[in-house]
């Protein structure tokens, strides 16, 4: 999504997990950069997702948020999901 510009590096997400939530930044080659291990790059959300929530494993297009100027949350995946049928992917 970084390369169809729907996205843009710098991007903060978030994802809530049993009441925690989770910030993530997304850099300039898609990876996702985890604040609470440091800066740590993960290459995918499911695996960001995964090493935020603890678990083995986590379907991160749907977990990871954006959250929108008027704080509202909207899924990675439904990012996605408008922009193919926009035509931007």
């Amino acid at each position: 999504m970084i390369d169809a510009q729907v996205l843009t590096a710098g991007t903060r997400i978030v994802l809530t997990y049993r009441a925690t939530e989770h910030w993530a930044t997304i850099d300039a080659n898609g990876g996702i950069i985890l604040v609470a291990t440091g800066g740590t790059p993960y290459g995918r959300v499911d695996e960001a997702g995964a090493v935020a929530r603890g678990t083995k494993t986590c379907q991160g297009m749907n977990e990871w948020h954006i959250e929108d100027e008027n704080g509202v949350r909207v899924s990675l995946r439904t990012i996605r999901d408008r922009a193919a049928v926009a035509g931007a992917l």
